[in-house]
């Protein structure tokens, strides 16, 4: 499977004509869209500080996408991946977390739609600008109805889905970081569901652990994602001084609130 891009032809009639226009093709390769590893990839990130290997059959997401030679090349953001594959970014003095170019050819990926167990968030708007708006949806749910002003400085409990599948539980995580630290939990979703218009999340995992409240379900467990469609702000430094205006989604899962910073505006 070629991941350059394509061109499909659609025809439009007008006044008993027909106009033929040119259409993007669904299999286009653009920033954000999601690809699977054919093959096990050994690269480097792109500061050239480590190497990572992203095995056979990972899902990833597009990062940045340049165009040499008449080939295409993508990079992908390593942070977002579990920690197996993150792992030797640890350590390092201010890591690069995007890897080295890889050319976007079918013996390095196949591309893929998005995952469901991630269809809690608007997972391909992150990065996206909008005068002096810039969205920051990435996955995190922190405990809690919004993000503390002192945001900088504190730790809080989060958890995400890796992009490629693993759910990722920080008993403690600092709200500033360039990589994730080792998780105190993490678990394989197994399976995902996003029944239509119920603004659910719905993840199957093998087994449970403290902290979240997952439900039994024969022999497996759910973990339900609850989206509220509203959300909170956060000022900053405070309201007679605004720096920084972050607003953030709503969810419940279990009995509990989380939240996601899904953006934030700079003032000048």
């Amino acid at each position: 499977m070629r991941l350059s891009s394509k061109i499909l032809a659609g025809a439009l009639t007008l006044f008993g004509a027909t106009i033929i226009t040119a259409q993007p093709a669904h299999a286009t390769v653009i920033k954000n869209s999601f690809l699977k590893t054919q093959r096990s990839i050994t690269t480097y990130n792109s500061k050239k500080q480590v190497k990572l290997t992203i095995p056979k059959g990972t899902t990833v997401q597009v990062a940045g996408i340049k165009h040499a030679k008449g080939n295409k090349y993508v990079d992908l953001n390593v942070e977002r991946l579990s920690y197996n594959i993150r792992k030797p970014l640890l350590g390092k003095k201010n890591p690069g977390i995007y890897t080295r170019w890889i050319r976007a050819k079918g013996y390095n990926f196949k591309q893929v739609h998005k995952p469901v167990y991630l269809s809690y968030f608007a997972a391909q708007s992150d990065g996206k600008k909008t005068l002096n708006k810039v969205k920051t949806e990435n996955g995190n749910l922190w405990k809690g109805d919004r993000l503390p002003v002192d945001y900088a400085t504190t730790t809080s409990t989060r958890f995400r889905i890796s992009t490629n599948g693993y759910l990722e539980y920080f008993a403690k995580s600092p709200f500033v970081y360039k990589v994730s630290a080792k998780p105190t939990h993490s678990i394989k979703v197994l399976s995902a569901s996003h029944p239509t218009a119920s603004g659910k999340t719905i993840l199957t995992v093998k087994s449970k652990f403290s902290g979240l409240p997952f439900v039994k379900k024969a022999h497996h467990y759910q973990l339900t994602i609850f989206n509220y469609d509203h959300g909170t702000i956060t000022v900053v430094p405070n309201d007679n001084n605004v720096k920084k205006i972050l607003t953030n989604w709503i969810f419940k899962v279990g009995k509990e609130i989380w939240y996601e910073n899904n953006s934030v505006t700079t003032f000048k």
